[in-house]
């Protein structure tokens, strides 16, 4: 019996807990059903509610029925009229959105014309799910056939100012009710066919067929972006196509962007038809701009156009208005000679073939968009190299501040020489009064070492200024030739040709070696005292000379004039005479005529000197002179009358006290020399001359008399053979060989 009542309550106790198991099993698939209940409810409201976007809610709410409010309420903010003459309709899948058509903003009152913006089509639509954790998740914002229009005015006005200030008054996102919005993310914007165009007074620039595409932007990650375009300047002649790209990276807040790898590459041209030149360029750098900071700074900066490389870092400040720039920039060497050349430009032919080849600069540079500041400028060019500061204000009406040191600059390897069409001959490009208008102000110019015109000056100092129509550079000192120089020169530029005046003065410069440099060939030695006070053409080289006016002046002490020996050619007169009527003298480095002092002035007109002064004086002979020199033609028609002033012998002290005229004619820079003798015997012999003619013609008379049948004819016949008599005798006579001699050309 007991056993029976153990077996009962072990069974009871089995029983129980199986029906407990059956409980819990049958509450589980309760609560499992429950579960599956709400997710399909939780998902019919979801296909009711995108049934309601896609079916109702188009039936519903028509967009177009809030055309006038939307027109009035950016009216209301922007003072603009915005015309949507196009159907608005409703995008749901998988986005809700909307899509518009030609969509027309005006511009301001006072700017007339076109549009500022004309849309052909355009889309944007926002993920319905995230909005509910109030995150913005905008599908793709696409524009189709966009025009633009931009226009600034010569007051600096533009039609897009108000905009960007209204935009400035206040930020959506961040006001209402508190209800902002965490993150924001879109899948792309996608723009095709734009066409871009800004009128900036009488500058008009032209963006075509422009594309942009940038997928997956979301605030505090990178997104990449890539486009194009065609550009079109037509004053400048100068359009091509314009491809860029770059990795885009924002903060959380997006208050700052970055491009990572920005590239914009350029392929173009200059010109038009058969004329045109290629013209292709790349930039590649790093942006990063603050908006929080206003500043934007852009590194490892590389621009390459043609052989062309110039490399950097910039800064800019005050991004929205009134723009700051600094930074540095550095050009790698290059060739301005093929640069010149690539860009289709006339590239000069240079005295010095070396010249413009070779140029690399390197500065910090500071300015503003109407401005530039360059500190620690160093320019080598060529085998010059500048060193300095200079700055500009105002760049349509320059204002130059400046300081440079040279340590050395030869002008004459610059000198322009441009063949003429038919190849005849070379001739210079004129210089224009273009070159010395449009900017004032002025600088220092230091010069270690400076070559113009074959001359060589060191230590230059000199200080330019101008006002706009002319350019003055004075005070000039420098050390020139053993001696000082101080000069002033002005370039006047109010008319049509650049005139120049210029005063020198020289003091204490060793002549031989100033006119070896100047003209190769040293006529003059010892040292000197010059002034010069000219006015001239500065058009071309021709001109210069040709309109060269002033007076110039000189004196030179303890010298000698190089070429011809005053008194070994009138040693040579005494064995001339009798033998020819003028004595030829060849000039020759190894003779010289020494001399204690010379002095001279002259006068310039039309390029040619005159001077009528000249004065050579040395313990045994004087010498004055009187003559031009025309520098126009490089000749010389000048005479010189050295006098013997001491007792040199037996031979020559006949000669003691006359005038023996030295004619130079011929080339200015190798002139042949003559001595006159027929006039140096006159001279010598005056009075024995003026007796003999005294007894001829008393004798003449007195046979007159005798004989009144001689005609006037006979007599002056015989008066002139007897003069030629007298003259024969004066001369020791000639033997019939000379006189045949004579007839023959010889002699």
């Amino acid at each position: 019996m007991s056993l029976r009542v153990n077996d009962l309550c072990h069974l009871a106790r089995r029983i129980r807990l199986e029906l407990n198991l059956l409980i819990q099993r049958i509450l589980g698939i309760d609560l499992m059903k429950k579960f599956l209940k709400w997710m399909l409810a939780l998902l019919g409201v979801v296909v009711v509610l995108l049934l309601v976007a896609t079916f109702v809610l188009p039936m519903v709410v028509d967009p177009n029925d809030y055309k006038e409010e939307i027109s009035a309420a950016v009216s209301k903010k922007t003072g603009r009229e915005l015309t949507i003459d196009g159907d608005i309709k409703w995008s749901v899948f998988p986005s809700i959105g909307l899509e518009l058509s030609d969509v027309t903003l005006g511009n301001p009152e006072e700017f007339d014309g076109q549009p500022m913006l004309d849309i052909g089509e355009a889309g944007i639509s926002v993920k319905f799910l995230p909005l509910l954790k109030k995150e913005v998740q905008v599908g793709e914002v696409s524009m189709n056939d966009v025009s633009v229009y931009l226009s600034r005015k010569a007051d600096g006005k533009n039609n897009w100012e108000d905009l960007t200030s209204a935009r400035a008054g206040g930020d959506p996102a961040s006001s209402g009710s508190g209800r902002g919005i965490e993150s924001f993310q879109m899948s792309g914007i996608e723009i095709t066919n734009a066409r871009v165009t800004l009128d900036d007074v009488d500058q008009t620039t032209e963006l075509k067929e422009f594309d942009f595409k940038a997928t997956n932007i979301k605030l505090g990650r990178p997104f990449g972006l890539k486009g194009g375009f065609s550009i079109n300047l037509p004053q400048s002649e100068i359009g091509g196509d314009v491809d860029f790209g770059g990795q885009v990276q924002s903060s959380a807040d997006g208050k700052r962007f970055g491009i990572n790898g920005l590239r914009l590459a350029f392929k173009g041209y200059k010109g038009s038809g058969d004329e045109s030149l290629n013209l292709d360029a790349t930039v590649k750098a790093n942006a990063d701009i603050d908006l929080s900071t206003n500043q934007a700074v852009l590194s490892d900066f590389v621009l390459q156009l043609y052989e062309v490389m110039v490399t950097g870092d910039l800064t800019v400040s005050s991004i929205r208005m009134n723009q700051k720039f600094t930074g540095q920039l550095k050009v790698a060497e290059f060739n301005p000679k093929a640069f010149m050349g690539s860009l289709g430009m006339e590239v000069p032919s240079t005295r010095n073939s070396e010249a413009l080849t070779r140029m690399r600069a390197d500065m910090r540079f500071a300015g503003t968009l109407d401005s530039a500041d360059m500190q620690n400028l160093i320019v080598n060019f060529d085998e010059s190299i500048f060193r300095g500061n200079l700055k500009i204000v105002n760049f349509d009406n320059p204002n130059l501040a400046f300081d440079f040191l040279i340590d050395r600059l030869n002008l004459d390897d610059y000198q322009s020489v441009l063949r003429t069409s038919t190849g005849s001959g070379a001739q210079e490009s004129d210089l224009s009064v273009d070159a010395f208008r449009g900017f004032t102000g002025g600088g220092d110019f230091n010069v270690k070492e400076l070559i113009a015109g074959g001359m060589t000056a060191t230590d230059v100092r000199l200080k330019m200024s101008s006002d706009g129509s002319s350019v003055r550079f004075s005070p000039i000192v420098a050390n020139f030739y053993g001696g000082q120089h101080e000069g002033d020169i002005k370039i006047d530029a109010s008319g049509s040709r650049p005139l120049l005046t210029a005063s020198h003065g020289l003091t204490s410069v060793q002549t031989e070696d100033l006119l070896n440099d100047l003209s190769g060939a040293a006529r003059l030695q010892g040292t000197g005292d010059f002034f010069l006070e000219i006015k001239t053409d500065l058009t071309n080289s021709s001109s210069m000379v040709e309109a060269l006016s002033g007076d110039i002046g000189m004196s030179v002490l303890n010298g000698a004039i190089v070429g011809i020996d005053v008194t070994e050619t009138i040693a040579a007169v005494k064995t001339a005479l009798g033998k020819q009527s003028e004595l030829v003298s060849e000039s020759g480095k190894d003779k010289k005529t020494e001399f204690a002092e010379l002095t001279m002035s002259g006068v310039f007109d039309r390029g040619i000197l005159s001077s009528d002064d000249f004065l050579m004086q040395s313990p045994l002979l004087m010498a004055i002179g009187e003559g031009e020199f025309n520098l126009v033609k490089e000749s010389i028609d000048y005479v010189l009358k050295p006098v013997l002033l001491g007792d040199l012998g037996d031979s020559l002290g006949e000669l003691s006290g006359v005038p023996i005229p030295v004619k130079l004619s011929g080339n200015l820079y190798d002139p042949k020399i003559r001595v006159d003798l027929v006039a140096a015997v006159a001279e010598s012999q005056k009075e024995k001359i003026n007796q003999k003619a005294d007894e001829y013609i008393g004798k003449l008379l007195g046979e007159k008399e005798d004989s009144d049948t001689n005609s006037t004819e006979e007599a002056d016949t015989e008066e002139t053979d007897v003069a030629s008599s007298l003259l024969k005798g004066l001369l020791g006579g000639k033997k019939k060989s000379d006189k045949k001699k004579d007839d023959d050309g010889g002699g």
